[in-house]
């Protein structure tokens, strides 16, 4: 038989009806489930609102709703030592900042294309290329990459001009310095701070007469440094006299060695003498008519091992 379960309200002596209380408890606990999910979904929303949010702020890096909508960023080094910068982009760029290590940072503007190439040098030594690329929504993606540059060291030239000598010192990085000495004189240098061009040095020295050696040492910024020796034979200019008699001048051209050519310029008539004419010899001996008034004479002398003497003579000859 079935039997009906009641509670009794002692105060009025009448029995309460337990599927009410059973209803109210169920009603209850789902109107919490309702408030508890919509709380829940409201959090989500939130968040994804503050994620767009967060999206669409300039200067926000790497940030995208997909990795479809991300540039794509590729460095290639060269073999003439460039960096060759890609990148392809679903989104138009506004512009790419780049900079090596911590130095100041160069801009270029890209006006909206979303393929772009650009070629930067590579310095010397190990550094740090830092690229952003902006988009035109203001969102920047970055990319950072080490290259190393090994220098080769200075290259020390030297040609012998006449009784002078060219120091050329080239080299691909910046020099520091340079120092050049003749045997067992005090060293100079050179520091290349002063120069405006920094990977290049020259200079031109008188060759002391006799045996000498001449040493130079050429380091660049990288530390890499060269030395050079070189013996040389400094031999002085011929000496040039003059004297006019007779309705002539007269010039004596004389050297340690032989002479190799004499030129001269006589009013503006030029004659050239060489080994043909007058042999193997250190002495050269000449003479040349004058004309009434001012004359004018130039003498280029050349020594065998290339060293030039220029003597100027004017005289004023008169009948």
């Amino acid at each position: 038989m079935n039997q009906i379960l009641f509670v009794q309200d002692k105060s009025n002596n009448r029995p309460i009806d337990t599927k009410k209380i059973v209803l109210f408890f169920a009603i209850s606990i789902i109107l919490f489930g309702i408030i508890f999910l919509g709380e829940g979904a409201y959090a989500i929303y939130q968040n994804k609102m503050n994620e767009k949010v967060s999206h669409n702020s300039p200067g926000n890096s790497n940030l995208y709703e997909s990795q479809e909508n991300k540039p794509s960023i590729t460095l290639e080094q060269t073999e003439d030592n460039k960096i060759v910068i890609k990148i392809e982009s679903p989104i138009a760029i506004s512009h790419i900042v780049y900079n090596w290590n911590s130095e100041a940072s160069t801009t270029i503007e890209e006006s909206g294309k979303t393929t772009i190439e650009e070629t930067v040098n590579i310095p010397i030594g190990e550094n740090s290329f830092n690229l952003s690329v902006i988009d035109v929504n203001g969102v920047e993606t970055r990319e950072i990459k080490t290259f190393v540059l090994e220098a080769s060291k200075p290259i020390i030239e030297l040609s012998v001009i006449g009784d002078n000598i060219k120091i050329t010192v080239t080299s691909e990085a910046d020099l520091s310095y340079v120092t050049y000495k003749w045997n067992a004189d005090e060293e100079k240098r050179e520091n290349m701070n002063t120069y405006e061009n920094k990977t290049k040095f020259e200079k031109t020295l008188e060759i002391p007469k006799g045996q000498n050696t001449l040493k130079i040492t050429a380091e660049d910024v990288t530390g890499n440094q060269s030395e050079k020796s070189q013996e040389i034979k400094g031999v002085t200019r011929a000496k040039t006299s003059t004297i006019a008699r007779y309705g002539y001048i007269e010039f004596t051209v004389e050297a340690d060695e032989n002479i190799q050519s004499v030129e001269y310029t006589i009013n503006g008539e030029s004659y050239i003498m060489t080994t043909n004419t007058f042999g193997q010899t250190k002495v050269v001996h000449y003479k040349v008519k004058l004309i009434p008034g001012m004359n004018y004479l130039k003498i280029v002398s050349t020594t065998q091992s290339g060293a030039v003497d220029t003597t100027v003579w004017k005289y004023d000859y008169k009948q």
